[in-house]
Order: C-alpha cells, then structure tokens, then sequence
C-alpha cells in the first residue's frame, strides 16, 4: 500500500504561515527574476490567475484585488519542507521523497485513514501547512486519490482508494491527461485512439497498450487497475541535474557571468551529494535573449568528461569556468546561463579502478554540506556575492535567519 503526502498550495502556503493578515486575500508566488506565477492561494486561482501565468500580464489584475505578490524565497520553502520531511520519517516506516512538497511512503496493507488524518493534524500544527493525503495500492491511483482529496472538501484532506469499488467510481471522470505518467505528449496520441479518460485505459487490452504506447501504457493499464509496477522506477537514479536561471539584466561582462555560473554549480554539487550521486560529465549553457534578432543573438554549449566520477564541486568549477571561458564571445548581452551535471551514478556503484584507485566521495565536500545546512555562510572563493537575477517581493527569512525571526509582543 501507498500513502501520498502532498502540500496545499505549498510555496503560497509557506508564506502565509508567518504572515496571518495575508491568509485569506489573493497571493502569489512568482519565479526567479519575478518571471512568471509559480504558485497560488486558492482566492488567487478563483480570480483566473493560471500557473505559469506571466507577471506582467497580471500586474494589474493582481493589484486591483488587493492581492499579495511574493517572489520565491526558496530558502524558506526548504527549511519547511524539510521538517514535514522529517515528521514524515519520524513517522513512518518507509518515506521516498518526490519533489519539494510531496512525498510517497510504502506501508503494509491495513487501515490507514485514521493514523494519516492523524498525522496530517500533526504537520499542520508543527509546520502550519496543510497537507493532503492519498492511500492506494498504486503510485497512479494514489496520485489521484490524492487528487481527489484535495478537490472534495467533504473528504477533510484524506481519500482512500484501498480497493477497486473506491477508486473505479471515479476514473471516468479523470481526463487521460491528468493520470499521473500521461504527459503533454503522450495525451493527445491516447485520445486519438478514444483513450479520453482513465476508465478508458484501465479497460484496454494489456496488448493494444503494449503494441500502441509499449511496456510505460501496458503498466499505466496495470497500475488503474490496483497492480503495482513502478516502484522500481520510482527509485532510479535521476539522469541530470541542471541549475540555470534568467538574468533579469542582461550580462555583457565574462567575470559576473563567471560569478553566478560558479554559485549554480555549488548548488549543483550539493543536490548531487544529497542524492548520494556522482558525476562524469559537465557541460555548460549560455545565450542571449530569445527576442533579440539574429544578428544580436547568440546561443551554445559545451561539454567535458571529467577524467573519473566525483562529487568535487572544486573539479566541477574548474570545468565550468573553462567552458564558460570558450564559450563567451564579447559583444552580446546574455539572458542565460546555466550548468549541467551528467553521466550519473549511484555512490555504492562507483569502484576504484587501477587508473583511479581513490575513487570515493569527497570528505571536504561532506563538512561543507554540514556546515552549510547548520546555517554558515560558506562556500568557495570564486565568486562574488550579489547575485545577478531580480527579487523584488523577497519575504523574510523567517526559519533560516536568526534577524528574520519573528517577534510577538504583550502590548
């Protein structure tokens, strides 16, 4: 059996706990460089204001109804979203975290409901965030179980899919594109087969799944059926991790793009070690403006094989910077950067060979993490510390900052 554990709104969420004036009122998140809309209170979502949503596009909207406007403060949705993590852990038996806000846990067959209201309970009186929850024998069914709480206020948060008679009802009501391993490719070519719902995919033949949309829709038909078959992809090794971002500003200099590239790659090299990977590849991106015209416009990447796999972000930097170097040309304002971290593998999977005899993760590398995670403003020398992208509604650091700490009175 599977619990799912996903987080109401979250980033929205994340703000409004410290903040109870902006509980209640419209209020969005908006993405790096205050880009686009990330996240949304639900009196945001009712006035229209769709995800993705451009900011300038509905400024005006925004402040006509008195709305909050918050710019992504990650640092603070991390810290939260680490101790529901750790609530999660302290709790249960077996927790896979999948993304910042939501995570899976694997528990034996029984009645779940009372013990996972119970618990959501506790996350919202530890953390101040709510949470929904989905129980099912599947990953697939548990994501629409999960779903379906949150959109059926009279399930108070928890929806229990535990046999067929509980979840069947609902599959054809379910859009093909909201099963959960549909993408935005794969749906449109299931409904031209008349695969229009989850009812539908549910009872197609195992081998016309198989035949059409191969082994992934032969085991999409398995798991809305109540038949596990991703638990093993669920826990494959990611094959990437990139960090980039826009620069609010366009950068004409080598030495500040040098600067942000080399912060993205420290923060590359700590998601690799959290997720107990090494890496044998680095490459690096960087372009102009997409709306420039051709003769401003500028846009290429490069790679390198790192001569064995580490987790050094000390090697990764020295090949970045490199890249950047032969990849900068003088001339063009550039709008984009980033780095990227390839050719993974798993820690245990990684053997000393008689080339490279000490291959193993870097011990520097651990106590910087430590220290990093315990609040110090560590890091490495190469790179300056303003950062080259735009925040301008950047809320408090109210768990990460001893300043930023929130303060009551008995006035």
């Amino acid at each position: 059996m599977f619990l799912l554990f996903d987080c109401n709104n979250f980033f929205a969420s994340c703000e409004q706990v410290f903040r109870p004036d902006w509980r209640r009122r419209p209020l969005v998140v908006l993405s790096n460089n205050d880009g686009c809309v990330i996240s949304r209170s639900p009196e945001a979502k009712s006035m229209g204001i769709a995800m993705g949503e451009p900011y300038f596009q509905c400024r005006e909207k925004l402040a006509e109804a008195d709305a909050v406007v918050c710019s992504a403060n990650f640092a603070l949705y991390s810290d939260l979203s680490g101790r529901i993590m750790s609530i999660l852990e302290d709790s249960l038996p077996e927790v896979q975290q999948y993304s910042i806000d939501e995570a899976f846990a694997v528990v034996d067959d029984g009645d779940w409901e009372p013990y996972c209201r119970e618990l959501r309970k506790k996350i919202r009186r530890w953390t101040g965030i709510t949470v929904s929850v989905g129980i099912a024998p599947t990953r697939t069914l548990c994501k629409l179980a999960n779903e379906t709480a949150k959109h059926h206020p009279e399930m108070q948060g928890v929806c229990n899919f535990c046999s067929a008679d509980k979840w069947e009802p609902w599959l054809p009501s379910t859009p093909v594109e909201d099963v959960w391993g549909v993408g935005r490719k794969l749906a449109p070519r299931m409904r031209s087969f008349s695969l229009r719902t989850a009812a539908d995919i549910a009872a197609a033949s195992l081998d016309w799944m198989r035949r059409r949309f191969g082994v992934h829709g032969e085991r999409l038909t398995l798991e809305l059926r109540g038949n596990s078959c991703f638990e093993e992809e669920s826990q494959s090794t990611r094959g990437q991790v990139m960090v980039s971002r826009s620069l609010k500003e366009g950068v004409t200099e080598l030495l500040p793009l040098r600067d942000v590239l080399c912060q993205f790659v420290e923060k590359a090299g700590r998601i690799l070690r959290d997720e107990q990977l090494m890496a044998s590849q680095v490459f690096v991106v960087l372009r102009t403006s997409r709306f420039k015209d051709a003769a401003q416009s500028y846009s290429s990447h490069q790679g390198v094989s790192l001569p064995h796999y580490t987790d050094d972000t000390r090697l990764f930097i020295r090949c970045a910077t490199a890249l950047l170097e032969a990849l900068y040309k003088p001339g063009y304002e550039y709008k984009k950067i980033g780095v990227l971290l390839t050719g993974l593998e798993k820690v245990e999977n990684v053997h000393p060979t008689f080339d490279q005899p000490d291959v193993k993760p870097s011990r520097l590398m651990k106590v910087l993490d430590s220290l990093q995670k315990k609040g110090h403003n560590i890091g490495f020398a190469n790179y300056g510390n303003q950062p080259l992208w735009h925040k301008e509604h950047l809320s408090r650091g109210y768990t990460t900052n001893w300043a930023d700490i929130p303060e009551t009175s008995r006035d």
